[in-house]
């Protein structure tokens, strides 16, 4: 059997990347203030809607299945989105409460924010939580027993890469291909009970890849060679954003930095997806289907809805 790619939407909408309200150093302080001052209003204006309609469209066309990693903010301003993702077959799993680095918050917060949010989830899709992405892919070994303690079967955080725009290098010797997690460690390989799916990484260098953010910024050639690379060893994963086919968000006075992250943006994207989308054409898996098969079948058949009371 060919070695797969976990295709996964991370359903965040443009305004909670680190440059704008994900971080110490973001434009905005919170989501709250940007809704104020950008939207004038107290709530985001729906944008994600027609965009994740036309991803749904796409995967419908291909016969992909995919993992959508929700937010509980975005899941609670959009709840019949969730629904509708999960209508349409889909993996729903979480992306925790807000879009921010829970690595830098105190544990019972990480918790009682992963809690609150599958809770929500489970409620709107019927189906069980198994997996798990960190905002910004920012992790700490304490939350493995937190993922665990919860039900969580899967992680899909780590980024095994030199350090990158700010972001990563804590895991540059973790495995490009899933592993078992050990209990206090994201990079090497234990019993833990919880698994990893890491990220692939540009073999030259050991720079970020499998996401639409590289596509982006690095081509659809240097997206490939990371993929190909990776399936030459195992499975891998590649994510995208809904507001990565959309519109450049109108904005002034934004740095180099911020300017290189949102190029490409739109059709230009979407182009290079419908490309990996074609020339990958049926190796393409959604995370739980991914661990059945690396635990041999040792979950039932998908995530199942919970019975009525």
């Amino acid at each position: 059997m060919a070695n797969e790619i976990l295709m996964s939407v991370d359903v965040d909408e443009w305004y909670q990347c680190r440059w704008a309200t994900g971080s110490d150093f973001a434009l905005w302080p919170d989501t709250q203030t940007f809704f104020r001052e950008y939207y004038g209003s107290n709530k985001p204006s729906g944008e994600i809607l027609p965009l994740v309609e036309r991803i749904l469209e796409l995967f419908a066309e291909n016969e992909i299945r995919a993992t959508f990693f929700f937010t509980g903010e975005i899941a609670s301003f959009y709840p019949d989105l969730v629904k509708r993702v999960a209508a349409e077959g889909h993996e729903i799993a979480s992306h925790n409460l807000v879009h921010k680095d829970y690595h830098q918050v105190a544990l019972y917060e990480f918790t009682e924010h992963l809690k609150k949010t599958n809770g929500l989830l489970e409620d709107l899709s019927g189906q069980a939580m198994l997996g798990y992405r960190a905002p910004n892919s920012a992790v700490h070994p304490d939350m493995i027993r937190c993922l665990l303690e919860l039900g969580l079967r899967y992680d899909s955080s780590v980024t095994p890469t030199r350090p990158f725009m700010g972001k990563f290098g804590e895991f540059t010797k973790a495995s490009v291909n899933p592993y078992p997690l050990a209990e206090d460690s994201f990079a090497e390989r234990g019993s833990s009970g919880l698994w990893e799916f890491p990220l692939p990484v540009f073999p030259w260098g050991k720079l970020p890849a499998g996401s639409g953010i590289m596509t982006r910024i690095a081509g659809y050639r240097y997206t490939v060679t990371a993929l190909d690379r990776a399936l030459e060893t195992g499975d891998t994963v590649y994510y995208f954003h809904p507001y990565e086919i959309g519109p450049r968000p109108k904005l002034d006075g934004i740095d180099l930095r911020t300017r290189v992250f949102l190029r490409n943006l739109g059709e230009s994207y979407f182009r290079s997806l419908k490309r990996l989308i074609e020339r990958y054409r049926g190796r393409f898996v959604c995370g739980c289907d991914l661990l059945r098969r690396l635990q041999g079948s040792a979950l039932s058949t998908r995530p199942t809805a919970h019975a009525d009371p």
